[in-house]
């Protein structure tokens, strides 16, 4: 696994533990997340979603690496809910999480 697929999967587990000092320090200061639901900007903002979110977890988390450039597959599970098969693509920027853009139905 390269840096950036690295520093991506820190942060998602970061999230799923609600691990808000790492989520804090694995965005970029320009961080941003445009989801179909949704739009994030800068981490109090994703920090903020993360609270609202009962047990929120990632499984069978597939990455793909290009330069800056993440792409994550994955199953999205929220306490209460259905499994949710989703992707992200996810820009890096000075070692850190700087946009992703979430596609599901």
């Amino acid at each position: 696994m390269n840096a950036n697929s690295e520093i991506v999967k820190k942060l998602f587990d970061a999230c799923s533990k609600k691990d808000f000092e790492t989520v804090r320090s694995l965005t970029h200061p320009g961080y941003s997340l445009k989801d179909p639901l949704m739009e994030l900007h800068g981490a109090d903002e994703l920090i903020e979603m993360l609270k609202s979110c009962p047990g929120g977890s990632v499984e069978n988390l597939t990455l793909i690496t290009e330069g800056d450039k993440v792409v994550s597959v994955f199953e999205g599970l929220t306490e209460g809910q259905p499994k949710m098969r989703m992707c992200s693509v996810i820009t890096l920027a000075d070692g850190k999480v700087k946009s992703e853009e979430m596609f599901y139905d």
